[in-house]
Formats: structure tokens, C-alpha cells, sequence
């Protein structure tokens, strides 16, 4: 992944710094949403032009957690899927920006919550009195990058199962179109009989 991105720690300030000023990416923004857009973003900071400038998020950035109480807790990631004015991101997580234009934003949420990345994550973080991550472990990382049409293919697909499972509107209903027609299966089977000689 080094060849991919470039990687960089967040911002870290007192707590007098924030409720005011732009838009700022969380830790648990990050650890709870596999995708980001502006609309998630409810925290503010007061950050000077240089801050801004180092730690500005973008999209296609995507955003891992970099510490916490145990090894199972970071490497999480969201990526950002829209394009904001201004925004920064938190000391408690690394930020991969692009390099190239070979991959996709959603493509790269997928990779990164996969049992082969989760327990690269797990094996390969440090552990002292906290677990934590660096953006060079994260760069020694092997992404398979597949073309950008079969990376949409994959991303759309995924979408459709993302969807389903976390979005009650669409998930539910889908849920259960699908068990009513699994019941109706069943039933007919059951109560099919063939005539006795």
C-alpha cells in the first residue's frame, strides 16, 4: 500500500479547541461507518490554515483508527465519500490519501474490513499500555488492486448486501419478501401428498 498512499497521523489539541470552527472526523466516526459523507460529520475544531492544510480529509481518504484498549479496536476504517471545504481528522487515527487514481473509494472501505485485513491489523499492531497502529504497518499491507471496472463490479455488489443489512427500510421488506417465499416453498412441499394406491 505505500505505492498507493500517503499516510499521516491526526490532530491532536485541548479540549478548548473544540465545539466551534469546521467540520472534524472523529474516532468513533471512523470505527462506526464504513462510509463517511458530510452530512456524518457533526463535531467541530478550531484549527489554524497549516493544520488544515496537513490534515485536510478529501475524498477517497480513507481513515483508520489508530488506537485503543485492545488490538481488536483499531484498523478499523471509514472512507470519505464526498468532497468537503473543510475538514480535518482526529489524533487517534491515520489517514491513507490516494496517490493514484487506481482505485475506488468503495472499493477500498471493502478491502479494509476483511477477516484478512482485520487479522493483519491484529497481528501486526503494537501493544504497550494501549494497541496501536502506524501508517507504515498499514503500508507494508499487500492490496490487490483489480481493474477499475471490476472493482465497480464488486463495489456494486457489495453495496446491495451493505445495504440490505444495515439499512432497516430497504433490508427489512427484502427480508421479508424473502422468507415469505421460503415459507410458501415449505408449505407446498409439506402439503403436497401423493395419492396412496
Amino acid at each position: 500500500m505505500a505505492e498507493l498512499f500517503d499516510f499521516r497521523n491526526g490532530l491532536s489539541k485541548g479540549k478548548e479547541f473544540f465545539g466551534k470552527g469546521i467540520p472534524f472526523v472523529r474516532y468513533t466516526d471512523v470505527y462506526n461507518n464504513r462510509f463517511l459523507k458530510a452530512d456524518d460529520i457533526t463535531a467541530l475544531v478550531e484549527c489554524t490554515p497549516t493544520e488544515l492544510e496537513k490534515l485536510r480529509v478529501s475524498k477517497g481518504d480513507v481513515l483508520f483508527t489508530r488506537t485503543s484498549e485492545t488490538a481488536e479496536d483499531v484498523g478499523w476504517s471509514a472512507v470519505m465519500l464526498d468532497n468537503m471545504d473543510d475538514c480535518v481528522f482526529n489524533g487517534f487515527c491515520i489517514k491513507a490519501t490516494p496517490r493514484t487514481n487506481y482505485l475506488l473509494p468503495e472499493y477500498c472501505s471493502y478491502c479494509f474490513s476483511t477477516r484478512e485485513f482485520r487479522q493483519y491489523v491484529t497481528s501486526h499492531c503494537a501493544f504497550t499500555t494501549r494497541a496501536s497502529l502506524t501508517g507504515k504497518t498499514i503500508a507494508d499491507y499487500q492490496l490487490s488492486v483489480p481493474s477499475i471496472e471490476e472493482q465497480k463490479r464488486i463495489a456494486n455488489i457489495l453495496n446491495k448486501f451493505y445495504t440490505l443489512c444495515t439499512d432497516l427500510e430497504a433490508g427489512l421488506p427484502a427480508e421479508i419478501e424473502a422468507r415469505t417465499k421460503q415459507y410458501e416453498y415449505y408449505r407446498d412441499k409439506l402439503l403436497s401428498f401423493k395419492a396412496v394406491d
